[in-house]
């Protein structure tokens, strides 16, 4: 290899390092007030603008199991709403049966009310009810047409008074777990969201590159995944087709097969310029999608696709900016699909 092409070679791949960094320290600062915490039965997790949701479930390989998220926004005065789901990962009982019974310590606490979206809901004097029946250790279960799903308090102390604790509650008279007398001035205002303007894009889906675009990208791509010891991309997928959407007339995005585990896959994708000048930036190297501008990732968090975790980052024209992060909550076989969106990352995209 001459000198100057070793010279291209390290220019190319300081470059991409730079990029690399430069990204990996503003999503950090991004991330840096998100939270989440788990303990035994019970996980929480809050977003950037410092909304909580925790959620608990049944003891683990327990079933026919339930959940209930509790969610809250920051601010004092907020209310704490709750949702309900039991276990249907198999059939559709949970709307087509009659509503389920919260039981507390064996006794029937009423019907829940539906909240739609397969869910319920405890009314405000159930809700007073179950909190204490936390703080008690009582057990607490639900029962729908004679069937009896379970649940734990296990882990709730520790995860609610984490809630109250990120969001300044504690030992104030909203409290959720330990309240007291302490003035709410301790309270946490509500974070802004991100806002990102979702610039406009030519090619709204990808394309197959053709034999001029595949000759003249592949090879500058394929060097760049070579020198990035972090990227997983196999051989064997990455001599697949690759695919190609325009999104202005100074760049593209490139989608190449990366890699294939028992129940996902991944794709990288390159944002380039349209006349290779420039070094490409790896967006993703685990991307499942690409609509309109925007770069989805979702990945089942096991086979039975109980549980999934996603991401999506926005094209604003000039870089991909990530706009959400979450997961469905835990494997615990209650929705295929997941039970609930626990975003820990959001933001508002405005623009078309």
């Amino acid at each position: 290899m001459s000198r100057a092409k070793q010279d291209d070679n390290v220019l190319f791949s300081v470059r991409m390092l730079a990029v690399s960094l430069v990204l990996a320290m503003s999503s950090a600062a991004a991330k840096d007030v998100s939270v989440t915490f788990s303990h035994k039965d019970w996980d929480l997790s809050c977003d950037n603008t410092l909304t909580c949701r925790a959620a608990g479930y049944a003891p683990e390989s327990e079933e026919p199991g339930s959940t209930v998220l509790l969610t809250r926004k920051a601010g004092r005065g907020e209310p704490v709403v709750n949702k309900v789901m039991l276990a249907h990962y198999d059939d559709a009982q949970q709307q087509t049966g009659a509503a389920p019974e919260l039981f507390i310590a064996g006794r029937t606490a009423g019907r829940l009310s539906s909240a739609g979206d397969e869910s319920w809901q405890m009314s405000e004097d159930q809700f007073t009810r179950f909190l204490a029946a936390l703080k008690k250790d009582d057990a607490l279960s639900f029962r729908q047409d004679d069937r009896t799903y379970l649940f734990s308090g296990a882990g709730s102390s520790a995860v609610l008074l984490k809630m109250d604790d990120v969001q300044g509650r504690v030992n104030t008279p909203g409290a959720i777990l330990r309240q007291g007398k302490a003035s709410e001035s301790t309270v946490k205002l509500p974070l802004d969201a991100p806002r990102i303007t979702r610039a406009p894009v030519i090619d709204k889906n990808l394309r197959p590159m053709n034999q001029q675009e595949d000759a003249l990208i592949r090879p500058v791509l394929l060097q760049a995944l070579a020198a990035d010891t972090e990227q997983s991309c196999s051989d064997d997928r990455l001599s697949e087709p690759w695919e190609i959407a325009r999104l202005d007339p100074q760049f593209s995005l490139v989608a190449a097969p990366c890699w294939l585990a028992a129940y996902n896959a991944g794709d990288a994708y390159f944002l380039v310029s349209n006349t290779m000048q420039s070094a490409p930036v790896l967006v993703s190297d685990s991307a499942t999608g690409y609509d309109n501008g925007l770069i989805s990732s979702a990945m089942k968090g096991r086979g039975l696709g109980d549980c999934w975790s996603y991401e999506t980052s926005v094209w604003d024209g000039s870089r991909f900016v990530e706009s959400e992060r979450g997961d469905t909550g835990r494997c615990a076989l209650i929705r295929a699909g997941g039970a609930w969106d626990i975003p820990v990352y959001v933001s508002e995209v405005v623009g078309p």
